[in-house]
Protein backbone atom coordinates (compact mmCIF):
# COMPACT_ATOMS: atom_id res chain seq x y z
CA UNK A 1 0.00 0.00 0.00
CA UNK A 2 1.62 3.14 -1.16
CA UNK A 3 1.54 6.44 1.10
CA UNK A 4 -1.03 8.16 -1.21
CA UNK A 5 -3.46 5.24 0.45
CA UNK A 6 -3.38 6.32 3.61
CA UNK A 7 -4.42 9.49 3.34
CA UNK A 8 -7.88 10.77 4.59
CA UNK A 9 -10.52 10.80 1.87
CA UNK A 10 -13.15 14.33 2.66
CA UNK A 11 -16.14 12.09 1.31
CA UNK A 12 -15.65 8.92 3.21
CA UNK A 13 -15.38 11.40 6.23
CA UNK A 14 -18.81 12.42 5.21
CA UNK A 15 -19.85 9.16 4.64
CA UNK A 16 -18.98 7.80 7.83
CA UNK A 17 -20.58 10.45 9.63
CA UNK A 18 -24.15 10.07 7.75
CA UNK A 19 -23.84 6.66 9.04
CA UNK A 20 -23.32 7.62 12.62
CA UNK A 21 -26.33 9.93 12.39
CA UNK A 22 -27.92 7.26 10.82
CA UNK A 23 -27.44 4.51 13.04
CA UNK A 24 -28.53 7.16 15.96
CA UNK A 25 -31.77 6.90 14.82
CA UNK A 26 -34.32 4.68 17.04
CA UNK A 27 -35.33 2.26 14.16
CA UNK A 28 -33.14 2.14 11.58
CA UNK A 29 -35.86 0.76 8.92
CA UNK A 30 -36.77 4.26 8.73
CA UNK A 31 -33.48 5.49 7.03
CA UNK A 32 -32.74 1.68 5.29
CA UNK A 33 -33.03 3.76 1.89
CA UNK A 34 -30.70 6.60 2.43
CA UNK A 35 -28.34 3.91 4.16
CA UNK A 36 -28.45 1.44 1.40
CA UNK A 37 -27.82 5.07 -0.84
CA UNK A 38 -24.34 5.95 1.14
CA UNK A 39 -23.17 2.52 0.55
CA UNK A 40 -23.48 2.62 -3.32
CA UNK A 41 -21.65 6.30 -3.00
CA UNK A 42 -19.13 4.76 -0.85
CA UNK A 43 -18.62 1.22 -3.80
CA UNK A 44 -17.99 4.29 -6.16
CA UNK A 45 -15.38 5.78 -3.99
CA UNK A 46 -13.70 2.45 -3.31
CA UNK A 47 -13.76 1.50 -6.79
CA UNK A 48 -12.10 4.48 -8.09
CA UNK A 49 -9.63 4.52 -5.31
CA UNK A 50 -8.80 0.58 -6.43
CA UNK A 51 -8.46 1.42 -9.69
CA UNK A 52 -6.69 4.16 -9.30
CA UNK A 53 -4.31 2.42 -6.93
CA UNK A 54 -4.21 -0.54 -8.79
CA UNK A 55 -3.30 1.37 -12.32
CA UNK A 56 -0.50 3.36 -10.44
CA UNK A 57 1.25 -0.35 -8.89
CA UNK A 58 1.23 -1.15 -12.82
CA UNK A 59 3.13 2.00 -14.13
CA UNK A 60 5.59 1.30 -10.99
CA UNK A 61 6.32 -1.98 -12.48
CA UNK A 62 4.20 -4.30 -10.66
CA UNK A 63 1.89 -7.23 -12.24
CA UNK A 64 -1.88 -6.65 -12.11
CA UNK A 65 -2.67 -10.21 -10.60
CA UNK A 66 -0.27 -9.31 -8.25
CA UNK A 67 -1.97 -6.26 -6.46
CA UNK A 68 -3.42 -6.35 -3.14
CA UNK A 69 -5.33 -3.05 -1.92
CA UNK A 70 -5.29 -2.63 1.58
CA UNK A 71 -8.29 -1.32 3.96
CA UNK A 72 -8.09 2.15 5.29
CA UNK A 73 -9.08 2.98 8.30
CA UNK A 74 -12.21 4.60 6.80
CA UNK A 75 -12.96 1.80 4.87
CA UNK A 76 -12.95 -0.62 8.29
CA UNK A 77 -14.99 1.90 9.76
CA UNK A 78 -17.75 2.00 6.92
CA UNK A 79 -17.63 -1.75 6.90
CA UNK A 80 -18.05 -1.93 10.71
CA UNK A 81 -21.22 0.53 10.40
CA UNK A 82 -22.85 -1.39 7.64
CA UNK A 83 -22.38 -4.46 9.68
CA UNK A 84 -24.06 -2.61 13.27
CA UNK A 85 -26.19 -0.97 10.70
CA UNK A 86 -27.46 -4.96 9.00
CA UNK A 87 -27.55 -6.06 12.49
CA UNK A 88 -30.25 -4.01 13.86
CA UNK A 89 -31.74 -4.17 10.39
CA UNK A 90 -32.21 -7.90 11.12
CA UNK A 91 -33.44 -7.54 14.73
CA UNK A 92 -35.89 -4.63 13.56
CA UNK A 93 -37.34 -7.20 10.71
CA UNK A 94 -37.10 -10.40 12.97
CA UNK A 95 -39.51 -8.01 15.78
CA UNK A 96 -41.36 -6.73 12.72
CA UNK A 97 -42.06 -10.08 11.29
CA UNK A 98 -43.40 -11.17 14.92
CA UNK A 99 -45.71 -8.02 15.64
CA UNK A 100 -47.05 -8.30 11.89
CA UNK A 101 -47.54 -12.54 12.46
CA UNK A 102 -49.41 -11.39 15.77
CA UNK A 103 -51.23 -9.01 14.18
CA UNK A 104 -52.10 -12.32 11.17
CA UNK A 105 -53.55 -14.38 13.87
CA UNK A 106 -55.49 -11.44 15.29
CA UNK A 107 -57.13 -11.05 11.94
CA UNK A 108 -57.65 -14.91 11.24
CA UNK A 109 -59.74 -14.91 14.53
CA UNK A 110 -61.54 -11.68 13.57
CA UNK A 111 -62.30 -13.59 10.31
CA UNK A 112 -63.24 -16.68 11.51
CA UNK A 113 -65.84 -14.48 14.17
CA UNK A 114 -67.56 -12.53 11.14
CA UNK A 115 -67.74 -15.74 9.09
CA UNK A 116 -69.63 -17.19 12.07
CA UNK A 117 -72.13 -14.18 12.33
CA UNK A 118 -72.50 -14.76 8.93
CA UNK A 119 -74.84 -18.43 10.27
CA UNK A 120 -76.70 -16.07 12.65
CA UNK A 121 -80.40 -15.73 11.21
CA UNK A 122 -82.41 -14.96 14.46
CA UNK A 123 -81.33 -11.71 15.85
CA UNK A 124 -79.75 -9.52 12.98
CA UNK A 125 -79.66 -6.29 14.97
CA UNK A 126 -76.91 -8.21 17.32
CA UNK A 127 -75.26 -9.45 14.25
CA UNK A 128 -75.15 -6.39 12.70
CA UNK A 129 -73.47 -4.42 15.74
CA UNK A 130 -71.00 -7.35 16.15
CA UNK A 131 -70.03 -6.83 13.02
CA UNK A 132 -69.27 -3.19 13.52
CA UNK A 133 -67.16 -3.92 16.77
CA UNK A 134 -65.07 -6.82 14.27
CA UNK A 135 -64.33 -4.15 11.54
CA UNK A 136 -63.39 -1.36 14.56
CA UNK A 137 -61.25 -4.27 15.69
CA UNK A 138 -60.26 -4.86 11.93
CA UNK A 139 -58.93 -1.45 11.67
CA UNK A 140 -57.54 -1.37 14.85
CA UNK A 141 -54.86 -3.88 14.19
CA UNK A 142 -51.45 -3.57 12.81
CA UNK A 143 -50.18 -4.29 9.51
CA UNK A 144 -49.31 -8.17 9.10
CA UNK A 145 -46.94 -9.06 6.27
CA UNK A 146 -46.92 -7.06 2.34
CA UNK A 147 -46.67 -11.06 1.12
CA UNK A 148 -50.22 -11.86 3.46
CA UNK A 149 -51.59 -8.55 3.21
CA UNK A 150 -53.48 -9.45 -0.37
CA UNK A 151 -54.40 -13.16 1.03
CA UNK A 152 -55.82 -12.23 4.24
CA UNK A 153 -57.54 -8.60 2.80
CA UNK A 154 -59.48 -10.99 0.19
CA UNK A 155 -60.17 -13.37 2.90
CA UNK A 156 -61.54 -10.30 5.15
CA UNK A 157 -63.40 -8.86 2.01
CA UNK A 158 -64.79 -12.33 1.23
CA UNK A 159 -66.12 -12.72 4.77
CA UNK A 160 -67.39 -9.57 4.48
CA UNK A 161 -69.62 -10.11 1.53
CA UNK A 162 -70.43 -13.56 2.31
CA UNK A 163 -72.12 -11.41 5.52
CA UNK A 164 -73.93 -9.02 3.18
CA UNK A 165 -75.25 -11.88 0.98
CA UNK A 166 -77.00 -13.87 3.68
CA UNK A 167 -78.47 -10.93 5.44
CA UNK A 168 -79.06 -9.12 2.00
CA UNK A 169 -82.72 -10.65 2.29
CA UNK A 170 -83.50 -8.08 5.21
CA UNK A 171 -84.46 -4.72 3.81
CA UNK A 172 -83.87 -3.52 7.15
CA UNK A 173 -80.19 -4.40 7.21
CA UNK A 174 -79.52 -3.64 3.85
CA UNK A 175 -80.91 -0.18 4.32
CA UNK A 176 -78.82 0.34 7.82
CA UNK A 177 -75.73 -0.75 5.88
CA UNK A 178 -75.60 1.23 3.13
CA UNK A 179 -76.88 3.91 5.41
CA UNK A 180 -74.14 3.73 7.76
CA UNK A 181 -71.24 3.30 5.11
CA UNK A 182 -72.88 6.72 3.70
CA UNK A 183 -71.86 8.18 7.01
CA UNK A 184 -68.46 6.51 7.45
CA UNK A 185 -67.62 7.68 3.95
CA UNK A 186 -69.09 11.26 4.53
CA UNK A 187 -67.56 11.68 7.54
CA UNK A 188 -63.84 10.13 6.00
CA UNK A 189 -64.40 12.61 3.76
CA UNK A 190 -64.76 15.75 5.55
CA UNK A 191 -61.19 14.62 6.88
CA UNK A 192 -59.46 13.95 4.02
CA UNK A 193 -60.98 17.56 2.61
CA UNK A 194 -58.79 18.94 6.37
CA UNK A 195 -55.61 17.43 4.84
CA UNK A 196 -55.56 20.94 3.02
CA UNK A 197 -54.75 22.49 6.33
CA UNK A 198 -53.07 20.28 8.13
CA UNK A 199 -49.00 21.64 8.57
CA UNK A 200 -47.11 18.68 8.90
CA UNK A 201 -46.66 17.04 5.74
CA UNK A 202 -45.39 14.11 6.87
CA UNK A 203 -48.29 13.44 8.35
CA UNK A 204 -50.73 14.27 5.72
CA UNK A 205 -49.07 11.49 3.35
CA UNK A 206 -49.35 9.16 6.39
CA UNK A 207 -53.27 10.25 6.68
CA UNK A 208 -54.04 10.12 2.68
CA UNK A 209 -52.77 6.99 3.22
CA UNK A 210 -54.80 5.63 5.80
CA UNK A 211 -57.94 7.60 4.39
CA UNK A 212 -57.48 5.87 1.27
CA UNK A 213 -57.59 2.20 2.41
CA UNK A 214 -60.29 3.06 5.12
CA UNK A 215 -62.81 4.34 2.05
CA UNK A 216 -61.89 1.45 -0.05
CA UNK A 217 -62.86 -1.09 3.28
CA UNK A 218 -66.37 0.73 3.91
CA UNK A 219 -68.92 -0.97 1.92
CA UNK A 220 -71.57 0.28 -0.67
CA UNK A 221 -73.96 3.56 -0.06
CA UNK A 222 -77.19 3.81 -1.80
CA UNK A 223 -76.91 4.02 -5.62
CA UNK A 224 -78.44 7.16 -5.74
CA UNK A 225 -75.28 8.91 -3.43
CA UNK A 226 -72.83 6.75 -5.10
CA UNK A 227 -72.15 9.33 -7.86
CA UNK A 228 -72.26 12.72 -6.24
CA UNK A 229 -69.64 11.00 -3.52
CA UNK A 230 -67.21 9.34 -5.47
CA UNK A 231 -66.84 13.03 -7.26
CA UNK A 232 -66.16 14.41 -4.31
CA UNK A 233 -64.22 11.91 -2.72
CA UNK A 234 -61.90 12.57 -6.26
CA UNK A 235 -61.87 15.97 -5.68
CA UNK A 236 -60.90 16.10 -2.23
CA UNK A 237 -58.07 13.97 -2.81
CA UNK A 238 -56.74 16.33 -5.74
CA UNK A 239 -56.82 19.53 -3.36
CA UNK A 240 -54.57 17.50 -0.57
CA UNK A 241 -52.12 16.01 -3.42
CA UNK A 242 -52.02 19.19 -4.55
CA UNK A 243 -50.69 20.72 -1.42
CA UNK A 244 -48.44 17.74 -1.33
CA UNK A 245 -46.67 18.72 -4.74
CA UNK A 246 -46.66 22.67 -4.15
CA UNK A 247 -44.89 21.72 -0.55
CA UNK A 248 -42.36 20.22 -1.86
CA UNK A 249 -41.58 22.53 -4.80
CA UNK A 250 -41.20 24.92 -2.02
CA UNK A 251 -38.97 22.55 -0.76
CA UNK A 252 -36.36 23.15 -3.46
CA UNK A 253 -36.66 26.44 -3.53
CA UNK A 254 -35.75 26.61 0.52
CA UNK A 255 -32.97 24.02 -0.59
CA UNK A 256 -31.53 26.99 -2.63
CA UNK A 257 -32.09 29.81 -0.08
CA UNK A 258 -29.98 27.37 1.93
CA UNK A 259 -27.33 27.06 -0.03
CA UNK A 260 -27.26 31.07 -0.16
CA UNK A 261 -27.36 31.08 3.48
CA UNK A 262 -24.54 28.76 3.92
CA UNK A 263 -22.52 30.85 1.47
CA UNK A 264 -22.18 34.16 3.29
CA UNK A 265 -21.29 32.25 6.69
CA UNK A 266 -18.42 31.38 4.72
CA UNK A 267 -17.64 34.95 3.65
CA UNK A 268 -17.73 35.79 7.04
CA UNK A 269 -15.50 33.17 8.21
CA UNK A 270 -13.29 34.21 5.83
CA UNK A 271 -13.59 37.64 7.47
CA UNK A 272 -12.87 36.22 10.89
CA UNK A 273 -9.79 34.33 9.12
CA UNK A 274 -8.69 37.59 8.00
CA UNK A 275 -8.83 39.84 11.47
CA UNK A 276 -7.13 36.76 13.39
CA UNK A 277 -3.90 37.44 12.02
CA UNK A 278 -1.86 38.89 14.46
CA UNK A 279 -4.72 39.21 17.19
CA UNK A 280 -4.11 39.16 21.41
CA UNK A 281 -6.03 36.50 23.55
CA UNK A 282 -9.01 38.31 23.92
CA UNK A 283 -9.46 39.37 20.31
CA UNK A 284 -9.26 35.45 19.58
CA UNK A 285 -12.00 34.69 22.17
CA UNK A 286 -14.50 37.18 20.17
CA UNK A 287 -13.32 35.84 16.98
CA UNK A 288 -14.18 32.02 18.61
CA UNK A 289 -17.41 33.74 19.53
CA UNK A 290 -18.37 34.95 16.70
CA UNK A 291 -17.36 31.45 14.65
CA UNK A 292 -19.33 29.50 17.76
CA UNK A 293 -22.53 31.72 16.89
CA UNK A 294 -21.89 31.45 13.02
CA UNK A 295 -21.51 27.41 13.37
CA UNK A 296 -25.18 27.59 15.80
CA UNK A 297 -26.25 29.23 12.89
CA UNK A 298 -25.43 26.66 10.49
CA UNK A 299 -27.00 24.25 12.52
CA UNK A 300 -30.37 26.00 11.99
CA UNK A 301 -29.94 26.36 8.10
CA UNK A 302 -31.45 23.28 6.26
CA UNK A 303 -30.30 20.60 3.53
CA UNK A 304 -28.91 22.36 0.47
CA UNK A 305 -29.45 20.17 -2.72
CA UNK A 306 -27.74 17.30 -3.08
CA UNK A 307 -25.28 18.11 -5.54
CA UNK A 308 -23.69 21.10 -3.32
CA UNK A 309 -24.70 20.36 -0.30
CA UNK A 310 -21.71 18.34 0.44
CA UNK A 311 -19.11 20.42 -1.15
CA UNK A 312 -20.37 23.47 1.28
CA UNK A 313 -20.10 21.18 4.00
CA UNK A 314 -16.76 20.38 3.62
CA UNK A 315 -15.54 24.11 2.88
CA UNK A 316 -17.07 25.11 6.22
CA UNK A 317 -15.60 22.21 8.07
CA UNK A 318 -12.03 22.89 6.82
CA UNK A 319 -12.55 26.71 7.31
CA UNK A 320 -13.76 25.90 10.89
CA UNK A 321 -10.59 23.24 11.42
CA UNK A 322 -8.33 25.87 9.70
CA UNK A 323 -9.43 28.56 12.66
CA UNK A 324 -9.27 26.03 15.08
CA UNK A 325 -4.97 24.71 14.25
CA UNK A 326 -4.48 28.67 14.26
CA UNK A 327 -5.89 29.20 17.68
CA UNK A 328 -4.30 26.07 18.72
CA UNK A 329 -0.93 27.45 17.98
CA UNK A 330 -1.54 30.76 19.12
CA UNK A 331 -2.38 30.07 22.63
CA UNK A 332 0.33 27.32 22.91
CA UNK A 333 2.52 30.57 23.15
CA UNK A 334 1.00 31.75 25.86
CA UNK A 335 0.95 28.17 27.80
CA UNK A 336 4.21 28.93 30.06
CA UNK A 337 2.42 32.26 31.51
CA UNK A 338 -0.69 29.56 32.35
CA UNK A 339 1.48 27.09 34.10
CA UNK A 340 3.11 29.95 36.16
CA UNK A 341 -0.89 31.04 37.06
CA UNK A 342 -1.60 27.82 37.66
CA UNK A 343 1.63 27.22 40.06
CA UNK A 344 0.26 30.52 42.12
CA UNK A 345 -3.18 29.07 42.48
CA UNK A 346 -1.96 25.30 43.46
CA UNK A 347 0.09 27.11 46.36
CA UNK A 348 -2.91 28.64 47.40
CA UNK A 349 -4.85 25.85 47.51
CA UNK A 350 -2.26 24.09 49.65
CA UNK A 351 -2.39 27.20 52.24
CA UNK A 352 -6.22 26.47 52.21
CA UNK A 353 -5.91 22.34 52.56
CA UNK A 354 -3.45 23.68 55.49
CA UNK A 355 -5.78 25.93 57.04
CA UNK A 356 -9.05 23.79 56.43
CA UNK A 357 -9.01 21.58 59.93
CA UNK A 358 -8.18 24.29 61.99
CA UNK A 359 -10.51 24.90 65.04
CA UNK A 360 -9.35 28.51 65.72
CA UNK A 361 -12.51 29.98 63.72
CA UNK A 362 -11.97 33.11 64.08
CA UNK A 363 -8.08 33.80 63.12
CA UNK A 364 -7.93 31.02 60.46
CA UNK A 365 -11.57 32.38 59.18
CA UNK A 366 -10.00 35.65 58.36
CA UNK A 367 -7.08 34.16 56.87
CA UNK A 368 -9.09 32.18 54.63
CA UNK A 369 -11.15 35.30 53.73
CA UNK A 370 -7.66 37.01 53.02
CA UNK A 371 -6.19 33.78 50.59
CA UNK A 372 -10.19 34.40 48.60
CA UNK A 373 -9.16 38.30 47.69
CA UNK A 374 -5.53 36.68 46.98
CA UNK A 375 -7.19 34.07 44.68
CA UNK A 376 -9.53 36.45 42.80
CA UNK A 377 -6.44 38.75 42.21
CA UNK A 378 -4.27 35.80 40.39
CA UNK A 379 -5.49 36.06 36.43
CA UNK A 380 -7.45 32.78 34.88
CA UNK A 381 -5.80 29.55 34.89
CA UNK A 382 -7.08 28.88 31.32
CA UNK A 383 -8.70 25.24 31.06
CA UNK A 384 -7.38 24.06 34.80
CA UNK A 385 -9.35 26.98 36.18
CA UNK A 386 -12.58 24.81 36.81
CA UNK A 387 -10.53 22.30 38.63
CA UNK A 388 -8.20 24.29 40.84
CA UNK A 389 -10.95 26.86 42.07
CA UNK A 390 -13.31 23.47 42.75
CA UNK A 391 -10.08 22.49 44.52
CA UNK A 392 -9.62 25.36 46.47
CA UNK A 393 -13.61 25.92 46.92
CA UNK A 394 -13.46 22.57 48.77
CA UNK A 395 -10.71 23.34 51.34
CA UNK A 396 -12.53 26.43 52.19
CA UNK A 397 -15.59 24.95 52.38
CA UNK A 398 -14.48 22.23 54.32
CA UNK A 399 -13.57 24.68 57.25
CA UNK A 400 -16.52 26.71 56.73
CA UNK A 401 -19.05 24.27 57.00
CA UNK A 402 -17.19 22.22 60.09
CA UNK A 403 -17.28 25.83 61.70
CA UNK A 404 -20.98 26.26 61.33
CA UNK A 405 -21.51 22.89 62.43
CA UNK A 406 -19.71 23.62 65.68
CA UNK A 407 -21.53 26.66 66.22
CA UNK A 408 -24.78 24.96 65.03
CA UNK A 409 -23.90 21.89 68.20
CA UNK A 410 -23.20 25.18 70.65
CA UNK A 411 -26.46 26.89 70.12
CA UNK A 412 -27.94 23.71 71.01
CA UNK A 413 -26.02 24.20 74.27
CA UNK A 414 -27.58 28.17 74.66
CA UNK A 415 -30.91 27.95 75.00
CA UNK A 416 -31.09 28.59 79.09
CA UNK A 417 -28.72 31.35 77.96
CA UNK A 418 -31.48 32.60 76.02
CA UNK A 419 -33.96 31.93 78.66
CA UNK A 420 -31.91 34.27 80.79
CA UNK A 421 -31.79 37.22 78.25
CA UNK A 422 -35.39 36.78 77.79
CA UNK A 423 -35.93 37.29 81.52
CA UNK A 424 -33.50 40.58 82.02
CA UNK A 425 -34.63 41.99 78.75
CA UNK A 426 -37.98 42.28 80.45
CA UNK A 427 -36.51 43.87 83.18
CA UNK A 428 -34.75 46.30 80.96
CA UNK A 429 -38.59 47.07 79.56
CA UNK A 430 -40.18 47.04 82.78
CA UNK A 431 -37.35 49.53 83.44
CA UNK A 432 -38.62 52.82 84.82
CA UNK A 433 -36.51 55.81 85.58
CA UNK A 434 -35.82 57.74 88.77
CA UNK A 435 -34.77 60.93 89.76
CA UNK A 436 -31.61 59.43 91.60
CA UNK A 437 -28.89 59.59 88.65
CA UNK A 438 -26.42 57.33 90.56
CA UNK A 439 -29.17 54.61 91.00
CA UNK A 440 -30.46 54.59 87.76
CA UNK A 441 -26.74 54.32 86.24
CA UNK A 442 -26.06 51.37 89.04
CA UNK A 443 -29.12 49.87 87.66
CA UNK A 444 -28.43 49.89 84.18
CA UNK A 445 -24.74 48.67 84.57
CA UNK A 446 -26.38 45.82 86.82
CA UNK A 447 -28.03 44.76 83.85
CA UNK A 448 -25.59 45.08 81.21
CA UNK A 449 -23.13 43.06 83.68
CA UNK A 450 -25.74 40.30 84.12
CA UNK A 451 -26.44 40.71 80.18
CA UNK A 452 -22.90 40.01 79.66
CA UNK A 453 -22.50 36.92 82.11
CA UNK A 454 -24.98 35.35 80.98
CA UNK A 455 -23.19 33.86 78.28
CA UNK A 456 -24.17 33.05 74.28
CA UNK A 457 -27.61 32.29 73.04
CA UNK A 458 -28.59 30.28 70.37
CA UNK A 459 -27.06 31.95 66.64
CA UNK A 460 -30.39 32.70 65.06
CA UNK A 461 -31.78 34.77 68.21
CA UNK A 462 -28.84 36.39 68.92
CA UNK A 463 -29.01 39.69 67.06
CA UNK A 464 -32.45 39.87 67.65
CA UNK A 465 -32.27 40.03 71.45
CA UNK A 466 -28.86 42.09 71.53
CA UNK A 467 -30.35 44.64 69.19
CA UNK A 468 -33.48 44.71 71.58
CA UNK A 469 -31.52 45.19 74.92
CA UNK A 470 -29.03 47.52 73.43
CA UNK A 471 -31.90 49.78 72.01
CA UNK A 472 -33.77 49.89 74.92
CA UNK A 473 -30.49 50.45 77.15
CA UNK A 474 -29.55 53.33 74.47
CA UNK A 475 -32.99 54.78 75.38
CA UNK A 476 -32.95 55.00 78.85
CA UNK A 477 -29.38 56.52 79.00
CA UNK A 478 -30.72 59.31 76.26
CA UNK A 479 -33.82 59.81 78.68
CA UNK A 480 -31.51 60.15 81.90
CA UNK A 481 -31.05 63.74 83.19
CA UNK A 482 -27.28 63.49 82.60
CA UNK A 483 -24.47 66.05 80.61
CA UNK A 484 -24.50 65.09 76.67
CA UNK A 485 -20.91 64.18 76.99
CA UNK A 486 -21.61 61.55 79.89
CA UNK A 487 -24.87 60.20 78.33
CA UNK A 488 -22.57 60.10 74.51
CA UNK A 489 -20.31 57.72 76.84
CA UNK A 490 -22.28 55.49 78.54
CA UNK A 491 -24.13 54.94 74.81
CA UNK A 492 -20.38 54.56 73.47
CA UNK A 493 -19.69 52.12 75.99
CA UNK A 494 -22.90 50.19 75.30
CA UNK A 495 -22.13 49.89 71.61
CA UNK A 496 -18.69 48.45 72.72
CA UNK A 497 -20.53 45.87 74.21
CA UNK A 498 -22.92 45.25 71.53
CA UNK A 499 -19.75 45.03 69.08
CA UNK A 500 -18.05 41.97 72.09
CA UNK A 501 -21.40 40.56 71.95
CA UNK A 502 -22.43 40.59 67.95
CA UNK A 503 -20.98 38.61 65.19
CA UNK A 504 -17.00 38.87 64.35
CA UNK A 505 -16.45 41.07 67.26
CA UNK A 506 -12.97 41.46 66.48
CA UNK A 507 -13.52 42.81 63.03
CA UNK A 508 -16.58 45.27 64.71
CA UNK A 509 -14.14 46.37 67.09
CA UNK A 510 -11.27 47.00 64.74
CA UNK A 511 -13.60 49.34 62.32
CA UNK A 512 -14.30 51.19 65.21
CA UNK A 513 -11.18 52.26 66.30
CA UNK A 514 -10.43 52.82 62.24
CA UNK A 515 -13.61 54.76 61.85
CA UNK A 516 -12.00 56.89 64.79
CA UNK A 517 -8.76 56.87 63.65
CA UNK A 518 -9.82 58.50 60.44
CA UNK A 519 -12.27 61.45 62.35
CA UNK A 520 -8.82 62.27 64.68
CA UNK A 521 -6.86 62.67 61.91
CA UNK A 522 -9.20 64.95 59.72
CA UNK A 523 -9.86 67.01 62.64
CA UNK A 524 -6.10 67.32 62.98
CA UNK A 525 -5.90 68.32 59.41
CA UNK A 526 -8.56 71.30 60.45
CA UNK A 527 -6.93 72.20 63.14
CA UNK A 528 -3.93 72.57 61.38
CA UNK A 529 -5.49 74.81 58.94
CA UNK A 530 -7.02 76.93 61.93
CA UNK A 531 -3.64 77.19 63.36
CA UNK A 532 -2.18 78.54 59.85
CA UNK A 533 -4.81 81.16 59.28
CA UNK A 534 -4.45 81.95 63.35
CA UNK A 535 -0.69 83.09 62.63
CA UNK A 536 -1.69 84.83 59.45
CA UNK A 537 -4.25 86.98 61.39
CA UNK A 538 -1.89 87.86 64.45
CA UNK A 539 1.00 88.83 62.37
CA UNK A 540 -1.20 90.90 60.31
CA UNK A 541 -3.99 91.98 62.00
CA UNK A 542 -4.33 94.65 65.53
CA UNK A 543 -5.29 93.06 68.72
CA UNK A 544 -9.12 92.99 68.86
CA UNK A 545 -9.39 91.14 65.60
CA UNK A 546 -12.66 89.02 66.09
CA UNK A 547 -11.48 86.68 63.52
CA UNK A 548 -8.89 85.55 65.82
CA UNK A 549 -11.33 85.13 68.76
CA UNK A 550 -13.47 82.99 66.57
CA UNK A 551 -10.66 80.69 65.04
CA UNK A 552 -9.33 80.42 69.11
CA UNK A 553 -13.28 78.73 69.48
CA UNK A 554 -12.93 76.82 66.40
CA UNK A 555 -9.52 75.02 67.67
CA UNK A 556 -10.60 74.52 71.17
CA UNK A 557 -13.88 73.25 70.17
CA UNK A 558 -11.88 70.45 67.53
CA UNK A 559 -9.29 69.72 70.37
CA UNK A 560 -12.39 68.60 72.74
CA UNK A 561 -13.15 66.66 69.96
CA UNK A 562 -10.13 64.71 69.68
CA UNK A 563 -9.72 64.20 73.17
CA UNK A 564 -13.67 62.70 72.93
CA UNK A 565 -12.14 60.30 70.39
CA UNK A 566 -9.24 59.24 71.89
CA UNK A 567 -10.88 58.48 75.35
CA UNK A 568 -13.16 56.18 72.46
CA UNK A 569 -10.25 54.92 70.96
CA UNK A 570 -8.50 53.78 74.33
CA UNK A 571 -11.70 52.40 75.51
CA UNK A 572 -12.07 50.04 71.64
CA UNK A 573 -8.39 49.16 71.73
CA UNK A 574 -8.73 48.11 74.75
CA UNK A 575 -11.40 45.55 74.29
CA UNK A 576 -9.35 44.43 71.35
CA UNK A 577 -6.24 43.36 73.24
CA UNK A 578 -8.32 41.04 75.25
CA UNK A 579 -8.27 38.94 71.99
CA UNK A 580 -4.72 39.07 71.87
CA UNK A 581 -3.26 35.26 72.37
CA UNK A 582 -1.59 35.25 75.88
CA UNK A 583 2.04 35.41 75.68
Amino acid sequence: MTEKQTMINPMKQVIITKMEEMLQQPEVSAVANQMRTLQKEYKKLWTIEFEKAKQEFVEEGGKAKEFEYAESSEDIKISNLMEKFEKRKKEEDAQLAIEQNKHLITRQEIIRKINDLSQVSDNIGAAIKKLVELQAQWKETGAVSPHKYKEIQAEYSKAIEEFNYKLSLSKQLQEHDLKRNYELKTELLEKIKGLKNLENIKEAERLIKIYRNDWEEIGPVPSDKWDELKGAFRLALEEAYSKLKAHYHSVEEEKEINLSKKKSILEKIDDIMVRAEGANSQTWNNLTNELISLQAEWKTIGRANAKDNDKVWLKFREACDSFFDKKKVFFNSVHEKMSEIKKQKQELIAKANALKDSTDWQKTGMALIKLQESWKKVPHAGGDETKLFNQFRGACNHFFDAKKAHFEAIDASYEHNLVVKEELLKKIKDFQLSDDISSNHATLKQLSTDWNEAGLVPLKDKKRINDEFYNCLDELYEKMNISNAEKFMMQFKSKLERFVNGESPELALKKEADYLRKHIDEINGRIKTYENNLGFFKSSSKNGNPFIKEIETKINSEKQKIAEFNEKRKLVLTELNKFKPVQ
